[in-house]
């Protein structure tokens, strides 16, 4: 899955207001938003040293710090909806809702990239797109936007 407990249950709880009686089939976090690298490279500089610090203060332990991302989308697909709920970079757990489509008119393209996961999802009669960044870490988001892309029809990339 992917995300704590306690963001699952707030995301269900979201889900069951907004369209009750559904079933939740997958549900998942990914990133939304980037922050320009060439515009950050000191706040990436200054995330880099802290990790550095905090690793060598922990006895050498890997400490990841995300900067690239604003933010979190949180996806629920039920056997009817695909709701999406806007998320807090700094907050876990699913906010207000963003978007709630029928399951019929959102279409899944994979979309390139090197490291991430990444999917844009198409609403059907709308030029409007969702795009969704799924990284290597924490492990399992991957799996979880691929498992997403399953359960979606799926077009190529345009």
């Amino acid at each position: 899955m992917g995300m704590s407990d306690k963001s699952y249950s707030q995301l269900t709880a979201k889900v069951e207001h907004a369209t009750p009686g559904e079933q939740i089939v997958h549900a998942l976090y990914a990133k939304v938003g980037t922050i320009p690298i060439k515009k950050n490279l000191g706040s990436i500089a200054a995330s880099v040293a802290a990790s550095a610090a905090m690793a060598a203060v922990s006895g050498g332990g890997l400490i990841m710090v995300t900067v690239f991302d604003k933010g979190r989308a949180y996806v629920a697909v039920t056997d009817r909806r695909v709701l999406v709920f806007g998320g807090d970079r700094n907050r876990p757990g699913p906010r207000d809702l963003l978007a709630n489509l029928p399951r019929e008119a959102v279409t899944a393209v994979k979309l390139r990239a090197l490291i991430a996961y990444k999917l844009r999802l198409d609403i059907a009669g709308s030029d409007k797109a969702i795009r969704l960044t799924f990284a290597p870490f924490p492990l399992g988001l991957q799996k979880s936007g691929r498992h997403l892309a399953e359960l979606l029809p799926h077009s190529s990339p345009a």
